[in-house]
């Protein structure tokens, strides 16, 4: 059993929660999930049972420290992140009064539209964001009009970052960026808005204390350390969101470094002082100040890829990626001209619409399984070349990239972005949510002086750089300049309602 000292970082994801072990210098040590089940009630909604996120924690907890040999004693501190926008309505009694819209879920698009409508610019300026369905103010909308009872009966609002831990310490707080992922904070004051909250019909007297990123919350109740096979009175800190935190991981500490995220969504990652802000961006203060993160964020990625194994192989349960990259690679580069537009829950950056669907288009009696599997890793590319624009207009340069996720373990992944964006990429292995929600707790314990002086996570012997292949960048222009035609096409198609609806 190692008696090294220890701190853990826990991520509450989109599909699966986290837990990520370091030791007091910041070394990887390694990282444990486990998933939990994500609820569609109608096509395009996404929601989740937030009672089920601390025993899944918990479960891939004691897994990690019996498969490191750690000692519970020795976990020092443990810091949170999670993904954005999930808010958790409490009642009088502190439970949630209804599952969680999940940052996907479409069924607010009016709602957020009546608010740009009403009040875009007023948002806009803030929250340094744009009202769309992604967003908790937008959700807490649709939950007004549309789950009296629920929005009766709520007395407080937490993200589900903080709800986890308000059930580990008893304490309800947030930190900025989660502040803002609510689209509830004014950027300007640092503190909670009183007319977005209005916007939403709450008021702030129902929002958590707000902590700066890395500040200590508590101590660990009894309850939660025995769920997480931990020791009572382990100190838990302030974690953040996971894209800022999954960056913060990679060691990007100036502008011009930035991350790809090859994960459940995509998105590229750019920090920037002042905040470079745009309606189609979305944008979260940093963990190092005074720099804010730009996302150019697509809804479906690895998701995508996944979703294509998972049907085309017939393993639902247990997808082969690894197969699913050989398959891919036997296509040629352009994939015998089949495109795949990965819009499976509508999408983000540039479009920011929730009525675009998935689609493949040209298939032909010559297309083959492979065709197809090479098709989607070049839909998901093409989607982050087209988010990659929004940035571009704000000044981004692509330049030192890392690809973070677990999309980035796949080489021909990793080939395609570089040509399809025509810059060098770099995996990043290590970096991850969790890892980044560590390191901000060994800033906590106060190992590191500020999230400023903290390093990347230890790279696992060095990766390779891929480089664009000269030789693709005309196919690939070319190629790109058809998808986004498609789109175009297509996205008229999808906005015509069906006959059956039209009365």
């Amino acid at each position: 059993m190692t008696r090294e000292p220890i701190v853990l970082g826990m991520d509450v994801g989109t599909s699966s929660g986290k837990v990520c072990a370091l030791d007091a210098q910041g070394h990887f040590l390694g990282m444990e999930s486990e998933g939990y089940p994500t609820l569609v009630p109608q096509p395009a909604w996404a929601e989740q049972d937030p009672a089920l996120w601390l025993p899944a924690l918990g479960r891939a907890c004691h897994r990690l420290l019996v498969r490191l040999g750690i000692e519970r004693s020795n976990v020092r501190a443990l810091a949170i992140t999670s993904a954005a926008h999930v808010g958790v309505l409490l009642d009088d009694a502190l439970s949630p009064v209804r599952p969680s819209l999940l940052w996907h879920d479409q069924r607010s698009q009016a709602q957020a539209l009546a608010l740009a409508e009403a009040a875009g610019e007023e948002i806009f300026v803030l929250g340094n964001n744009w009202p769309t369905a992604t967003w908790t103010l937008s959700h807490l909308a649709w939950i007004r009009h549309h789950d009296a009872d629920a929005w009766k009966r709520t007395r407080h609002l937490l993200l589900s970052k903080d709800y986890v831990a308000f059930q580990m310490t008893g304490r309800m707080t947030s930190d900025p960026a989660a502040a803002v992922s609510a689209l509830l904070f004014d950027v300007h004051s640092g503190q909670w808005s009183d007319r977005l909250c209005g916007l939403a019909g709450i008021s702030v007297s129902q929002l958590p204390e707000l902590l700066p990123i890395a500040g200590e919350i508590g101590a660990l109740l009894p309850e939660p350390a025995a769920t997480l096979g931990l020791v009572a009175g382990t100190r838990i800190f302030n974690g953040t969101m996971d894209s800022t935190a999954e960056t913060f991981s990679a060691g990007v500490r100036r502008e011009g470094e930035c991350v790809i995220r090859l994960a459940s969504a995509g998105g590229i990652h750019g920090i920037s002082s002042p905040p470079r802000t745009h309606p189609k961006l979305i944008s979260y203060p940093y963990p190092v100040a005074p720099f804010w993160l730009s996302q150019a964020g697509t809804n479906t990625c690895a998701s995508a890829v996944s979703w294509a194994c998972s049907l085309l192989t017939g393993d639902e349960e247990n997808p082969d990626f690894s197969a699913w990259s050989r398959l891919a690679e036997a296509a040629p580069p352009g994939s015998n001209g089949l495109f795949f537009h990965p819009y499976l829950a509508g999408e983000r950056c540039p479009y920011w619409d929730g009525d675009l669907r998935a689609s493949f288009v040209g298939l032909g009696l010559h297309h083959r399984r492979s065709d197809i599997a090479r098709a989607v890793y070049e839909g998901t590319s093409f989607a982050l070349r087209d988010a990659l624009g929004v940035l571009q207009e704000r000044g981004f340069v692509l330049d030192s990239v890392r690809l973070v996720g677990g999309g980035a373990k796949s080489r021909i992944w990793r080939d395609i972005v570089a040509s399809v964006l025509d810059c060098p990429v770099q995996a990043a292995p290590l970096a991850d949510s969790s890892a980044g929600a560590a390191l901000l707790a060994l800033v906590g314990l106060g190992v590191y002086a500020s999230p400023a002086a903290v390093p990347a996570a230890e790279p696992d012997g060095g990766t390779q750089l891929h480089v664009p292949d000269p030789g693709l960048r005309a196919l690939y222009d070319e190629a790109f300049a058809r998808y986004r035609d498609v789109q175009g096409h297509l996205s008229d198609v999808y906005h015509k309602k069906p006959r059956q609806q039209a009365n």
